[in-house]
């Protein structure tokens, strides 16, 4: 059977651009509130409480979850976008340092399965693929892993920004590829630099 060909779409906010296949619906949650209601109302009625709880958040700058979801799935596929301030202390912060201290709160249920720092279009950039485990128990001592993570760091001048890929573990495999095509196409406009 041969693979479905990728269709992208171009999302925009204040600070980027990023594509995604079409199957995704996100913005920026502060200034795409609207839209974004609007496109979870035209969702079936058993998904749509998932995509509201994720587009309520308003603490990000970019949110965006594909739309082929069932409830069988532990997790959402999507995307979350957080740029963190470097404070003036930490000007000369290096991003080595920021993904310790991220590994370091991301807590007992994450395990690092690959960690490694390159330059994109100068910019300092770290790549960290994780895997989250639903909590042990007793019962379950050597839990299943339930989702994946593949995060992408940039370190601009003042802020660091962090591209969070989520997925369940059952589909992961399939969108790893198509989110490593997405990052690239990454344009940070002037507003974020």
């Amino acid at each position: 059977m041969p693979k479905k060909k990728t269709t992208w779409k171009t999302f925009e906010t204040d600070h980027l651009s990023i594509n995604l296949p079409d199957t995704f619906i996100g913005g920026q949650p502060s200034r795409d509130r609207k839209e974004l209601q609007a496109e979870v109302l035209e969702l079936p009625m058993e998904i749509r409480n998932v995509f509201k709880n994720l587009f309520a958040q308003r603490n990000f700058v970019f949110l965006a979850a594909d739309c082929d979801f069932t409830n069988e799935m532990n997790s959402l596929t999507c995307l979350v976008v957080l740029p963190e301030p470097i404070p003036l202390i930490q000007i000369k912060s290096n991003i080595e340092g920021y993904v310790r201290s991220v590994k370091k709160n991301l807590g007992r249920d994450f395990e690092c399965v690959e960690e490694s720092y390159f330059d994109y279009h100068g910019l300092p950039v770290a790549r960290l693929l994780s895997a989250q485990h639903a909590p042990k128990t007793r019962k379950n001592p050597e839990p299943a892993i339930t989702r994946k993570h593949l995060m992408y760091t940039y370190r601009l001048r003042k802020h660091y920004w962090a591209f969070d890929f989520i997925a369940d573990a059952s589909v992961f495999d399939k969108f790893q590829p198509i989110f490593e095509e997405s990052i690239k196409s990454l344009v940070f406009k002037e507003k974020a630099k």
